[in-house]
């Protein structure tokens, strides 16, 4: 069984929402709490969420860290864009049809929790899960509170980060920061993309599987998360269609020293 959680990031400006799956191998509540807890944050009245400002608070950018590392670590991903964000509700759900064909989610029961505000009604979000037979394997939780189920808080994550690659890829987001990390010999003290930053940490979560027929030693170093761990919708135009395919259709694993 697998737990699986959603949540969104609306870049209606740029002509783009994008929703996250965060999917685990366990219920990953009592974890979160202990990584909250020992960042001083107490879980049964704190939220996590992107939005904060993180300049200059240490303690939030330290627990920032920490979510994505247990992400990064645990957690598999996977994402779908849409535009606007009228059709997030269900295009997540083709993206889930398309994810449970992967192989380590087939044959298997599933719990599946999606934020708030997402669908019309609850009503329709489960009429919508039901008419998909690939979906009979899941048990739906719809219009859940953030607040207090902390998966999904991990997805705020997700979302937020790949929306901030995708902006990224667009040209909308050209920041760059100096990497920080005196562990790491190569790196440290380099100013580096924030796009590529954030990849770098969680590029081993995207649910993918090798290349059927690898050309080279680059191609072998590779994996396919299309189309498992992405879904682009058909309202989206197609510059961000192109943009949202060359930056998750692939994934490079290699050695990026």
């Amino acid at each position: 069984m697998a737990y699986l959680y959603l949540d969104d990031s609306k870049h209606h400006q740029f002509g783009f929402s994008l929703a996250a799956f965060v999917i685990c191998d366990d219920d990953p509540t009592e974890e979160i709490a202990k990584i909250l807890n020992r960042h001083g944050f107490d879980p049964s009245s704190f939220e996590y969420k992107s939005s904060a400002k993180m300049k200059g608070d240490d303690r939030l950018q330290a627990l920032r860290s920490a979510l994505k590392l247990y992400i990064g670590r645990k957690c598999k991903i996977a994402i779908c864009v849409v535009d606007g964000d009228k059709n997030l509700g269900l295009a997540a759900l083709k993206l889930l049809s398309t994810a449970l064909d992967h192989p380590d989610l087939t044959e298997q029961r599933h719990q599946v929790f999606f934020d708030e505000g997402l669908f019309s009604s609850k009503k329709a979000a489960y009429e919508l899960a039901g008419s998909d037979v690939a979906l009979a394997c899941c048990e739906f939780h719809f219009e859940q509170d953030s607040r207090h189920l902390l998966g999904i808080q991990l997805a705020d994550i997700v979302a937020h980060t790949c929306s901030t690659m995708l902006l990224e890829k667009l040209g909308h987001v050209t920041k760059k920061i100096v990497f920080n990390n005196p562990m790491d010999s190569v790196y440290h003290g380099l100013e580096i993309e924030l796009g590529f930053e954030m990849w770098a940490g969680i590029r081993y979560a995207f649910l993918s599987q090798n290349k059927a027929n690898p050309k080279d030693d680059f191609d072998l170093a590779n994996v396919d998360v299309y189309p498992w761990g992405l879904f682009v919708d058909e309202s989206v135009g197609e510059t961000i269609s192109i943009a949202a395919m060359e930056r998750f259709g692939e994934n490079y694993l290699g050695c990026i020293h």
